[in-house]
């Protein structure tokens, strides 16, 4: 049977052995976390040769739509959302608060 003291030096050495095991765990781990950012660093960008999509929007910050293109043309909107500048095949026409033409060329 063993004594209290060989006891205790045992369950001291696998604490020990695990507390190394860990440190050594978190430390792998540690290094991996620090790398997957470099490795994203030192890829070269992909620049996509086509974008496809059938419309696209800015949105500013408060996630208003504030410009939209399409098919069909382009259109340009204030804060409240409301049409201040559009361009398609017809023309160029600018909107005034109200959605009244302001201004337009040439055959809109």
């Amino acid at each position: 049977m063993m004594s209290e003291a060989t006891l205790l030096e045992s369950r001291v050495d696998k604490i020990e052995r695990d507390n190394r095991r860990l440190k050594l765990t978190v430390g792998a781990l540690l290094l991996v976390l620090a790398a997957v950012p470099l490795v994203g660093a030192v890829m070269p960008e992909q620049v996509q040769d086509v974008i496809q999509a059938r419309k696209f929007e800015v949105i500013d910050e408060n996630g208003t739509r504030r410009a939209g293109l399409n098919a069909t043309g382009i259109g340009f909107t204030d804060e409240s959302n409301n049409i201040r500048a559009g361009m398609n095949a017809d023309g160029i026409a600018y909107f005034d608060e109200s959605g009244n033409v302001v201004w337009c060329a040439p055959g809109c």
